[in-house]
């Protein structure tokens, strides 16, 4: 781990930029790219640092850097940005910044271009973004090959190849471990496909994704909302290739009128036991716990009774709480 040099370019404004690429764990580049993207904000950072600083599992944390050569003394400026985070082929782009003396000159696209090339080698076959529809970032992220994944959409998708988001998500065996840092990728892909019919949501309202939504930010304060809170417990359902393609969570939540652990669980539609083998692997506590689900679901109501919840109440679609789906289902277990 550590910096890579990948090539350098001449920028417009007749500078020369080396592109690179820091891969975490590099604490010696700490301090410098936390204070580089100190504008991210808190939300943010515990995440920088942390990839620098040490391994967070499985996830991979990779900065493409510009850094601009000439200096005579002390570490080269870093011009320019782009992060990507991910595991087991699935990843996000994001943290896309050109220092304001440095834009317009080229530079933001002259280090995209070497991570796009890079993306092969570090193993990635589909990566995704979130930006302003149509927006000018958004035409960058256009040619290089990224497209909305819905209509009017800023969330985009790029692919290796033609299906290839598909093809990671395929049926077949899988089995039941702890959620981490590494499925962040998988979990952001997969919450921004589109409802399909089959599918027996909400998808997580911990998350607070009942149906779409974009995780790329929520993911990272669920995590650490997770080590706030010691009884919290969170599942991945993945496949052979150690993807995520469900979860699980149970977690503290003060909104069903006083305390109480609310329960998501959620899985691909082409893994439909999914549900039923994360429930499985959930340390039941005694105290009550409150989960919801769609009011057409079958499978999930099933894997609920067999661990002792019961409905107490059906909500229309119109609430939040059901948005993209039809009227929900609250249940319990006391």
């Amino acid at each position: 781990m550590g910096y890579t040099r990948l090539g350098e370019t001449r920028l417009k404004s007749g500078e020369t930029l080396e592109i690179g690429v820091v891969a975490g764990p590099a604490p010696e580049w700490r301090d410098r790219l936390a204070e580089f993207l100190a504008h991210k904000g808190p939300d943010w950072l515990p995440h920088i640092t942390r990839a620098l600083e040490g391994p967070l599992d499985a996830l991979q944390t990779r900065f493409y850097v510009g850094l601009l050569t000439g200096e005579a003394e002390g570490p080269r400026p870093v011009a320019a940005q782009i992060m990507i985070v991910g595991a087991a082929g699935v990843g996000i782009l994001g943290h896309v910044f050109t220092r304001p003396e440095h834009r317009r000159k080229g530079a933001c696209q002259a280090v995209m271009a070497h991570q796009m090339a890079d993306m092969p080698a570090a193993g990635f076959r589909v990566l995704t973004l979130g930006t302003g529809f149509e927006s000018p970032p958004y035409w960058i992220y256009h040619g290089f090959g990224f497209r909305s994944i819905r209509p009017g959409s800023g969330q985009m998708i790029w692919q290796a190849e033609p299906d290839a988001a598909a093809a990671l998500f395929q049926p077949g065996p899988t089995r039941v471990r702890p959620l981490g840092w590494g499925d962040w990728g998988a979990v952001t892909c997969l919450a921004s496909r589109d409802v399909v019919p089959e599918e027996e949501g909400p998808r997580s309202l911990a998350l607070d994704c009942p149906g779409v939504g974009y995780l790329e930010g929520p993911y990272i304060r669920f995590q650490l909302r997770r080590e706030r809170t010691p009884e919290s417990q969170a599942w991945a359902l993945v496949n052979a290739e150690d993807r995520a393609v469900g979860w699980a969570s149970l977690m503290p939540d003060r909104s069903w009128g006083g305390r109480r652990l609310l329960l998501d669980a959620w899985a691909h539609p082409a893994f439909p036991e999914g549900v039923a083998r994360l429930l499985d692997a959930v340390a039941w506590p005694n105290e009550p716990v409150v989960a919801v689900t769609a009011a057409s679901a079958a499978r999930k109501p099933d894997a609920l009774r067999r661990h002792g919840f019961s409905p107490v109440a059906r909500l229309p679609r119109w609430l939040p709480i059901a948005r993209d789906a039809d009227d929900v289902e609250v249940w319990t277990r006391e």
